[in-house]
């Protein structure tokens, strides 16, 4: 699910960027789209790969809505914090399947947690309405409506009280939601800043962190003092280039820390810098520009993109799929209609226009025929394929390691498993030759993965 104001992909209602609700526009998105669930675990498109993901969670009024969120894979990328992300070729691949060494499951109609020392039963039963993932240690679960936190034992370290919970920032500062208004906690539930805001989202490694009161942004400092005062229509982090996006009369722009223009708004979205580039839109399309606003890719790409810190980007002209260099020259003519990232792999996933599926290299070149009717990346050497209705996984000559017999799979994540769902419909979690690691007993319907 992608912002419908600042366009980044959610894992909750409250975009963690921007600060907007967007509770029912993903309530009517599930609605719409319940009956291909799976197929959105398993056959993800290059729209939803090329957004940047961000991490601020919303537990408000999720308990209809967290099931089939949580059902929704993608072979996305993550920064490090409650849920975290690299680009898609950076120098080290981060793809976790748990977090602080705990995974959410649900199971009975509730949310439990395994844990990675002993992944073949619970660590703690399931019990909880929402859950978050744990972070240094602690998550939140829901009781009674109310959020609480709680240890790996699952012995509650608070009472619950929380309306909706936020993010572990870079200062370790949790944000919270009391009453209505946000505020910032320590760990140890301590106030940090008393619940005050509208909106707040995460303070950055720059520490300042974007607030919003009555609809208007600004920015203040881990003593919850005002950095730059309430007055942007929308605000985006400061990133280590020293700047941050903010919207002004329908118009995107960027200012420095003391709240001057350095880039006057004109354009009609804009995002954080990240090695010295940032995506904007202009005239409907979109393209990179430099600290000075310089434009150093002509806008011309049909959906956001971002380079990170690879050297290369997943672009769309209409429905091709190719990948652009940072000096504008195509390394991958858009030619696919469905094309996947490398990350630290040598072939991806690519589509022809029949929708047979192959792996290419990175001059777009088939090394494994299309003859797939799905696929998605490799990862310890191996990539799940669906033919004949069932997916398996093959090596890099395309010969099957694991025959195709689930009827949806996941890549495998960093721990050297992976999420598939065998032939009586049950989510299991299966190890590199295919097994499931799951005890017999346990019956699960969802996992809260990345």
């Amino acid at each position: 699910m992608i912002c419908r104001v600042c366009k980044r992909e959610l894992d909750s209602p409250v975009c963690s960027f921007c600060g907007e609700d967007n509770s029912d526009y993903m309530k009517n998105h599930i609605e719409q789209n319940d009956a291909s669930v799976e197929k959105s675990m398993t056959e993800t498109t290059p729209q939803t790969r090329a957004r940047v993901r961000k991490y601020k969670i919303d537990y408000k009024k999720l308990a209809g809505l967290v099931l089939a969120l949580a059902l929704i894979v993608a072979a996305i990328v993550l920064v490090v914090r409650w849920f975290s992300s690299s680009g898609d070729d950076a120098p080290a691949r981060h793809n976790e399947l748990f977090s602080s060494d705990m995974l959410a499951v649900y199971a009975n109609g509730e949310w439990g947690y395994i844990a990675a020392t002993e992944p073949s039963g619970f660590a703690i039963e399931p019990q909880f309405r929402t859950v978050t993932e744990f972070c240094d240690d602690i998550a939140f679960v829901c009781i009674g409506g109310k959020y609480a936190i709680i240890n790996k034992d699952g012995g509650l370290l608070t009472e619950p009280r929380y309306d909706s919970v936020g993010s572990v920032s870079d200062n370790g500062l949790i944000a919270i939601e009391e009453n209505g208004k946000w505020g910032y906690i320590h760990a140890d539930a301590s106030y940090a800043i008393t619940p005050k805001f509208s909106t707040a989202a995460p303070f950055s490694s720059t520490g300042v962190a974007a607030v919003s009161i009555n609809g208007a942004y600004g920015y203040i400092s881990d003593d919850g003092e005002y950095t730059i005062a309430p007055q942007y229509d929308m605000a985006l982090e400061f990133t280590a280039d020293g700047l941050a996006a903010i919207k002004t009369d329908d118009k995107w722009g960027y200012i420095d820390k003391e709240g001057s223009a350095v880039i006057e708004p004109h354009f009609e979205e804009a995002y954080s810098f990240d090695g010295g580039l940032a995506t904007v839109k202009l005239h409907g399309d979109y393209g990179i520009i430099n600290t000075k606003g310089e434009i150093v890719i002509e806008p011309q790409f049909d959906s956001y993109f971002s380079f990170g810190s690879a050297d290369t980007a997943l672009v769309n002209i209409g429905s091709r799929y190719g990948y652009i260099g940072k000096d504008g020259a195509y390394t991958i003519t858009p030619r696919f209609t469905d094309l996947g990232s490398f990350g630290q792999e040598a072939l991806t996933y690519a589509a022809r226009g029949d929708g047979k599926y192959g792996f290419v290299d990175a001059s777009g070149s088939f090394v494994i025929e299309p003859q797939f009717e799905a696929a998605l990346g490799f990862a310890h050497g191996l990539a799940p394929v669906k033919s004949e209705g069932l997916w398996g996984y093959i090596d890099p000559e395309g010969s099957f390691v694991i025959e195709p017999k689930f009827t949806s799979a996941s890549a495998f994540y960093d721990e050297g498993y992976a999420i598939a769902t065998d032939a009586l419909g049950k989510t299991i979690i299966i190890n590199t030759k295919g097994n499931n690691i799951l005890k017999a007993e346990i019956n699960l319907s969802a996992v809260m993965s990345k």
